[in-house]
This record gives C-alpha cells, structure tokens and sequence, in this order.
C-alpha cells in the first residue's frame, strides 16, 4: 500500500484534531501526574497518613478502624483525583466531542467507580493485615493464591455484575445485519448464545467491541453507535476480530499471566516491607496507618509489568487480526473499520515508544492497515 492510498483512508480533518487532541492530552496527563507526584509526597512528608488514624475511634474493633481509615483516604485522593480529572481530561475530551456525558453523568460514574474502590481496597487491606499477623514469614504466598483466584473470580463476573453498573447490555437487534453475524459463526462451526449490544454511546462518541467473562459468563459485544457509520461488511470484520480472541483464548491466557505477577509483586513486598516500615517510622504504630504505604508501593511494583502485559496484548491483537483476516472476503474491511475507529476516536495512527511500554495495547493503527493490505494482497 502507497502512502497516498493510506492517507485517503483518513478525514483530513480528524487527523489534524487528533493531533491538536494527543498533544494537549499529552501535556495535561504529564502535568496531571506531576501533580498527582508531589500531593502524595507532601502526604507523607506530613505525616498525613498519621494524623488521619488519629481521628478514628480507638475503641472500635479493629475491622471498623481499617474500614473508616480506608474510607477517609479513598475519598480524599478519588475527590482529589476526581476535580483533577474534570477540569483537565473531561474537558478536553469535552472540547473535542469525544465524550456524550454531561457533567452529572460523569459524577455519577465516577461515584460508582468510588464505592467499588473502597470495597475492593478495604478488602485487600483487611487480608493484608489478617495474613501479616497469622502468617509473618509466609503471607506473600498466601495472598498471591488468594489474589490469583479472585482476579479469576472477577472476570467471570465483569459481564454479569460489575459491567451493568456503568452499561446496559441487550441482545444485538433483530434484523438482517444480526442474521447475517450469526451466520458467521454457523460458518465457523461455533456455538454462541448470541451477540450482545452495549450502550457505548451514553459515553463516547467513538464506537468499539469487545469479548469479555469466562465460560457461561463470556459475552461479543458490538457497541450501538457501529451502525452508524460502518458498513455490514465492516461490522462482520470487526465481529470476526473478536471471535478470533474468542477462539484463541486470549483471556485465559492474559490470566495465567497475572499469578506470575501477583506473586513476584508479594514477594517484592514482603522483601521490602520490614525496611520501608522502619523507613517510615511505623514500627510502633498501629499497623492500619502502613496502608496508605502498601497501596502505592504495591501499584508501583505491578505497574513495572506493564509493558510486558501490553507487550503480550499486542501479539493477541495480532493474532486476533489474522484471524479475521483470513475468514472475511476482504482483509481491507477490517482495515477500514480500523480507519474509521480511529477518526472516531482521533486516536494516533503510530505510536511514541514510551507509549508502546506504558499505552499501547493494540498495534498501532497505521501497522494494522498496512497488514490487512498486505493479506489482501496475497490472495
């Protein structure tokens, strides 16, 4: 493929407010993160973490104490992070007509998303604390198995329980399109309870598809704005990439990964972790107030593997390509769905090499084109 004939796949338009759009995001995620840096620094320099603890009831049972201290810090960095959020990302995103929600939409996902954290954190506090004090010398073990199968847990439940709290989710709409993508899979010989529609455009003004869950729980969804300005041909495309993760497993496999990590992470931390205590000066203090410390210092360890968990994602995304590939008459539909996804989403056709390590999960787009070309070519 020539670069003319790539270049006429794209709006002129699109492209230039993508790269007015990256380069103004780029500059408020660095400022957002240096930000985010020094209030946490300033945190411990204060001894925050201290004089939060404080202002819990000692009498209370120690469950309820790491309960209220878990509350009081996740409000206060998710209020913090949040009003960072709004007048940064959610107004560009705004700006350039990359988000349908208004301003209350966006509050109240962002109040779901603050319950869900504050489970979930507490929850992991609160094993952290029980297996440190039964189990000094093995703990690490110990909450990496517990860890592992409840990451297995989750996944099973993304579709059916965490997933309906920020989409619906419905039977893809009866008419020619649906039997025409159920006919693929027929073709594939694949049994499938149905293709699913989510609401994608309560949110974004881009559209996407996805395969999530596990066993009975796995769900394709194609979002409701697909049809808007893709063609059959497209959409089928795009459904064939997402059977192609289907028949590959790739879930399965991004979660036999996260043992591995959740493992070297723990162990890391129990390594480290009678160090930064004496470091921090928490040696004779209620163990509760070390929170704060393990939450970063663990985010910050498992946040090293992330460039192989994206590594990793790309070749599944390839893979899943050449799955499509080699099923739909024309490699090139999914080439230009690829095309029209990015104008939507005036996403970078190429990628910096930072953003392969700590953003890229897919291919970028200009590669996946240039591949589909290439397939359609070889026939």
């Amino acid at each position: 493929m020539e670069e003319k004939e790539f270049t006429r796949l794209f709006n002129k338009q699109r492209r230039k407010k993508a790269y007015d759009y990256h380069s103004k995001k780029n500059k408020l995620l660095l400022f957002n993160n240096v930000f985010r840096l020094i209030v946490i620094v300033m945190f411990f320099y204060f001894n925050l973490e201290v004089k939060f603890f404080q202002y819990i009831n000692q009498d209370l049972y120690v469950s309820l104490q790491l309960f209220f201290y878990v509350l009081m810090v996740v409000f206060i960095y998710q209020t913090f992070n949040n009003i960072l959020e709004f007048f940064t990302l959610y107004q560009l995103r705004k700006k350039y007509n990359l988000t349908a929600q208004s301003s209350e939409e966006w509050l109240q996902e962002r109040v779901k998303s603050f319950f869900l954290t504050l489970i979930l954190t507490f929850l992991f506090s609160l094993l952290f604390l029980i297996l440190t004090n039964s189990f000094p010398n093995n703990w690490w073990l110990i909450i990496s198995l517990i860890l592992s199968g409840f990451v297995v847990l989750l996944n099973y439940l993304l579709p059916v329980v965490f997933l309906p709290m920020f989409y619906s989710l419905q039977s893809y709409p009866e008419g020619e399109l649906k039997d025409r993508l159920m006919s693929t899979f027929n073709k594939l010989d694949l049994e499938i309870e149905d293709i699913y529609e989510i609401n994608l455009s309560s949110k974004m003004t881009s559209a996407n598809a996805a395969v999530i869950g596990m066993g009975n729980t796995r769900k394709i969804l194609l979002s409701d704005n697909l049809a808007d300005r893709f063609s059959a041909d497209e959409i089928e495309a795009v459904l064939c990439h997402e059977i192609g993760h289907h028949v590959n497993n790739d879930i399965y496999k991004n979660l036999l990964l996260q043992p591995f990590i959740i493992t070297i992470t723990a162990f890391i931390v129990n390594l480290s972790w009678p160090s930064l205590i004496n470091l921090f000066g928490y040696q004779s203090i209620n163990p509760i107030v070390s929170i704060p410390l393990l939450l970063i210092f663990w985010g910050l360890l498992y946040s090293v593997f992330t460039p192989l968990q994206l590594y990793l994602s790309r070749i599944y995304e390839k893979r899943a390509d050449q799955f499509a590939f080699e099923i739909i008459e024309d490699p090139m539909d999914l080439g230009r769905a690829f095309a029209k996804l990015a104008d939507d989403s005036l996403a970078r056709l190429e990628y910096y090499w930072w953003e392969k390590l700590y953003k890229a999960s897919h291919p970028s787009i200009k590669a996946r084109i240039y591949k589909a070309d290439e397939y359609k070519n070889k026939e």
